[in-house]
């Protein structure tokens, strides 16, 4: 029995990131950052420190989100403390180099967080509504990925998108590249915004087969699986 308040604090938080609990947690809070704090806060400003402050969080619920294997959860840490300190340092230093450091990053990180939480999703044991949580959070973390990477895109070469005149906001438009990067996710396909370069071609086209695959094939077995 555990009778210090102290420890057992200690010990209802590690037992609250050691299960997947921590799985919801990001979801809800990738939802907010993605489709709300985000898109609104970067809408004319792209170092808007609202938006720096969100994505911090982001990688904090990220690394709890990802493992409890010692060695990798320390990877992580070192990773997103390198996502934070470009993301913080873009905001103090808006310049072109260090956008594209930022971005890089980002991109970096996204992408093995999104692996680490499928490989916790499919460990072994029975799939609960956390593990479907978990694999909900990935498909939003595929969005802002891609985001990332039209960002990227768009910082080498502006020309790479096509915005009509109503809806390009910011420059660098990232807020509106997040944006097109979950209509392309979700097949919308509105219009406005429309890839140029063979490159963005090819992501978007990318990014399309995977928001037709990944919940007909991935989610839909998790769903299967699941056990109340």
């Amino acid at each position: 029995m555990i009778h210090d308040p102290v420890s057992k604090a200690r010990h209802g938080w590690r037992k609250w990131v050691n299960t997947d609990h921590s799985l919801a947690a990001l979801l809800f809070f990738l939802i907010g950052y993605g489709f709300i704090i985000y898109p609104l806060a970067c809408a004319k400003d792209t170092t808007n420190p609202l938006a720096a402050f969100a994505f911090s969080v982001v990688l904090v619920l990220g690394v709890l989100a990802t493992t409890r294997h010692k060695a990798v959860r320390t990877a992580m840490v070192v990773l997103a403390a390198f996502a934070f300190t470009s993301r913080w340092l873009h905001f103090l230093i808006p310049a072109h180099a260090v956008h594209v450091m930022a971005a890089s990053v980002s991109i970096l990180f996204f992408g093995v967080l999104s692996f680490l939480i499928i490989q916790r999703v499919f460990r072994g044991g029975g799939i609960t509504v956390f593990r479907i949580y978990g694999a909900m959070a990935v498909y939003v973390i595929l969005g802002i990925l891609w985001g990332e990477l039209f960002v990227l895109v768009y910082l080498f070469e502006p020309s790479s998108f096509y915005f009509q005149p109503s809806s390009q906001f910011g420059e660098p438009p990232v807020s509106e590249l997040l944006y097109f990067s979950f209509t392309t996710l979700t097949t919308l396909g509105f219009g406005d915004i429309l890839p140029v370069h063979p490159m963005a071609r090819a992501l978007t086209n990318l990014e399309a087969l995977v928001g037709q695959l990944y919940p007909a094939v991935l989610l839909a077995r998790l769903v299967t699986l699941y056990q109340k």
